[in-house]
């Protein structure tokens, strides 16, 4: 039942305990929150803001069914286009329109200003602008230091190491009309004074640095620096702080959002990035339109000219023969022929267009010339839907080319049906054409069948039918292709954007996004507490050393008798002499109290004081418990028996040269070995000269002589044993011994040496060992460790229960607690 309540209790997480545990190290917990808390200072501080901007835009809807320009007029709403939402964000997110856009607004160039503490980048607000010869060498990426000293002039100073071509994300040379300067590595330094309007030209840079407007006094003896970048690279960047999201699942509005240590810059990159994007949109349907009205100008230009040959023949001829008469009015051939004309001029016109769409399809791999067959009157439903779907999978095929590459799977299968498509349109068109021939063949014969009635009339009247016919042929067919001509104008003027910007770029926050001060003071905080127990968890894992009372009963079963203070100052040995009324004396007393219900039958005792390994305190305890034992009335024999390193003679300045050791090997007796001291009723044999042979002289039978015959004379004999986890000898004595007292250090004694010392009683069959505790110090009796660890002497060891001294002893042990307190705090201050 003991066993179980045992193990009971130690299963039991004893969280008062754990934490008095942490509460001991509360300065190091203020330290480390004070020095987490600058930390996040110095990053608020110190840290580059960024902001976050955002503008929203309006996708065309698939189903809208509002009207422009291209739904009034026929045959022009063909590549006004279905968008797809996914596409068009596509579109947004392409390479080719950040970099239109970053090349508008001259980001290829940044300007820095060099402060005392930290450096910013500079928008809009600098005090000069860098004019590029584009047609020259540039060096990218590494910084052009400048010193303004006047209003004049200033100072250029750059450093360039290893600047090599073809490395991407390093600093390269870049020559607009030679292109790369192929497996080049450069370093050279420059250092010059210029004027402002001045060309600074170089085997590696060439330009011109202007003054700004805002230029003014304030900005001399300023130190800048300007960065030319790769465009390649900078839109690359760009483009992964760019977010572009629907706002929702079923909306056709889309969110764009960008962030930056510039709000004022990433305003004006959102608010150019929507322009260049409805200005593409705009431009892919002003297209049609305009592909419309240079087919019909290229037929104009061949029609006109046979207008103008058959005007000037009907001029002359009717110079030349004013008095005949247009008589073929009057005769249903002729305007049956004329009609026929007309439909064969048409058929012809198409013709064209059907031949044109066809070596178009043969020699280009894009769509973005064709012209709709509606526009020029073909209403061809097949034909139609044929180049509509085709329109589509090129469409696709752009979006698909921003994200994926040309080996993809879903690419490669979109290629197949781009040119399954082509095939289809190809193949449609050819089936066209055939008919189409075979309508003008037809129509032919019918014009022959008609014309030899008209062969029948006088040879002057069916000539001026013959050029009246062609003049008006021309003219019906110039008069259609300039009405063409003019719907694909009208579409082109009033064409408006598909898609519209609903709000123009603002910040989400005045406040940056990054760094969040609340966030990373609150971070601080808790890193800053957690930091401590962390360490002390860690520490405490790790440590070898008895520090808690747990530590000792995990590794210990016997019990503990009693705890001794720190001394503090470890000259006073006798501290119960030297301090009889201090807080560590009464630790003695109340141990001494102890000792005497241990072998209470036995009237002398024999006592044996060991420890696992040196430095513990047994020499220190032996003589104290000793002492306060005499003070008791007890009369008292502390025997020094640690022959190998002998204390107690060193302790009390007494001559070592006559001791144990000489009187177990018969060189005195023992009435010459015994010393007084000039504590009553203590009497002290020091161990004497070190023999060669301590552990067989204790195994002796004159060591039981030695015991019987102070058994007569003395209440107690102690003996201040060796280390028994490092020799023998303390086991000999203890065997003889009745009370056998092993000391364990706080903070001192080894986890490993103290489990090793159990092991050896357990093996030596040895019982009734009890524990001192010695070493407890004064952070431990306040703060938990000592009354946690060590509770038996938790009210201060009975002050107040001698006198007055007693209680002022106490009160200045406070006193010293509280002086430690105000002292770390000053430190600190």
């Amino acid at each position: 039942m003991d066993l179980i309540n045992k193990n009971d209790s130690e299963e039991t997480i004893n969280v008062k305990e754990i934490i008095n545990k942490y509460l001991s190290f509360w300065y190091f917990f203020l330290i480390s929150i004070g020095f987490c808390l600058f930390i996040a200072f110095l990053y608020n501080r110190y840290t580059e803001p960024i902001y976050s901007a955002s503008t929203t835009v309006l996708i065309r809807d698939d189903n809208n069914s509002s009207l422009g320009a291209e739904n009034l007029l026929e045959g022009l709403e063909l590549f006004s286009g279905k968008k797809n939402l996914k596409n068009e964000i596509g579109i947004l997110e392409s390479f080719d329109l950040t970099k239109k856009t970053l090349e508008n607004l001259e980001f290829q160039t940044s300007y820095y200003y060099i402060g005392k503490i930290r450096t910013n980048e500079l928008y809009k607000n600098v005090p000069f602008k860098i004019d590029i010869d584009s047609n020259q060498t540039q060096t990218l990426g590494i910084a052009f230091n400048i010193l303004i000293i006047d209003s004049t002039k200033f100072n250029i100073e750059i450093k360039a190491k290893d600047v090599r071509q073809f490395l991407p994300n390093q600093n390269i040379f870049i020559k607009k009309q030679d292109g790369f300067k192929k497996q080049q590595r450069v370093s050279f330094k420059y250092n010059e004074t210029h004027y402002f309007n001045e060309k600074i030209e170089t085997d590696y840079f060439t330009f011109t640095i202007n003054k700004h407007k805002i230029f003014n006094s304030q900005f001399i003896d300023k130190k800048y620096y300007f960065v030319f970048h790769d465009l390649n690279n900078l839109t690359l960047k760009k483009l992964k702080k760019l977010s572009i999201k629907p706002i929702n699942k079923d909306a056709s509005i889309i969110k764009l959002k960008s962030e930056g240590p510039i709000a004022l810059k990433e305003l004006d990159f959102l608010n150019k990035l929507a322009e260049n994007y409805i200005q593409l949109g705009l431009d892919e349907k002003n297209q049609m339109a305009a592909n419309t009205i240079t087919f019909i100008n290229q037929q104009l230009n061949d029609i006109s000219d046979s207008l103008n040959y058959a005007e000037n023949r009907l001029e002359n001829f009717k110079e030349k023969n004013p008095k005949i008469e247009l008589s073929y009015k009057d005769y249903g051939t002729f305007f049956q022929i004329e009609q026929l004309e007309k439909e064969k001029s048409i058929l012809e016109v198409n013709d064209k267009y059907y031949r044109s769409l066809l070596n178009y399809l043969k020699e280009n791999d894009d769509i973005d010339k064709i012209v709709a067959p509606s526009a020029m009157g073909i209403n061809d439903p097949l034909l139609n839907s044929l180049i509509n779907n085709l329109s589509n999978l090129y469409s696709e095929k752009t979006s698909l080319e921003i994200n994926t590459t040309k080996q993809h799977p879903i690419f490669q299968s979109l290629l197949r049906k781009i040119e399954n498509g082509k095939k289809s349109l190809t193949e449609n068109v050819n089936n066209i054409i055939k008919s189409s021939e075979i309508s003008i063949n037809n129509i032919n014969k019918r014009i022959k069948s008609e014309e030899k009635l008209i062969n029948n009339l006088p040879q002057s009247e069916r000539v001026l039918v013959n050029i009246q016919r062609k003049f008006n042929l021309n003219e019906s067919i110039y008069t259609y292709l300039l009405e063409k001509r003019a719907e694909a104008a009208i579409a082109l003027a009033g064409n408006v954007a598909d898609h519209k910007v609903l709000d123009v770029a603002r910040l989400e926050n005045k406040l940056p996004i990054k760094p969040k001060k609340g966030i990373s003071y609150l971070v601080g905080l808790i890193f800053g507490f957690i930091l401590p127990i962390i360490v002390i968890t860690i520490k405490e894992f790790f440590n070898t050393k008895i520090i808690t009372k747990k530590d000792i009963t995990k590794l210990l079963d016997y019990p503990i008798i009693g705890n001794v203070l720190e001394a503090g100052n470890s000259e006073h040995k006798l501290i119960v002499i030297e301090k009889p009324k201090a807080a560590i004396s009464e630790s003695f007393r109340s141990i001494r109290t102890n000792i005497q219900y241990l072998a209470s039958e036995e009237k002398s005792k024999v006592m044996t004081v060991t420890s696992s390994i040196s430095g513990e305190g047994k020499t220190y305890c032996a003589l104290n418990l000793g002492t306060v034992l005499s003070q008791a009335g007890e009369k008292v024999l502390l025997i020094d028996g640690d022959m190998r390193k002998p204390k107690i003679a060193k302790a009390l300045n007494l001559d070592n040269k006559k001791g144990l050791s000489n009187f177990l090997i018969n060189d005195a007796s023992i009435n010459n070995v015994i010393i007084k001291t000039k504590v009553n009723n203590l009497d002290i044999i020091v161990a004497g000269p070190v023999p060669p042979n301590p552990s067989e002289l204790l195994s002796k039978e004159i060591l039981l002589k030695l015991i019987k015959e102070a058994k007569k004379k003395y209440d107690y004999i102690i003996f201040d044993t060796p280390p028994v986890g490092l020799v023998t000898d303390g086991l000999i004595l203890m065997k003889n011994a009745d009370i056998k007292l092993c000391i364990i250090r706080q903070n001192y004694s080894i986890k490993k040496m103290v489990s090793h010392v159990n092991d050896i009683f357990n093996q030596k069959n040895l019982k009734d060992i009890n524990l001192i505790v010695n070493g407890i110090t004064q952070d431990n009796l306040y703060y938990g460790g000592y009354t946690y660890g060590f509770g038996s002497y938790g009210y201060g060891y009975g002050y107040g229960y001698y006198s007055e001294d007693g209680k002022k002893n106490q009160q200045n042990l406070k006193i010293n607690f509280l002086s430690k307190i105000f002292s770390r705090k000053n430190e600190k201050t």
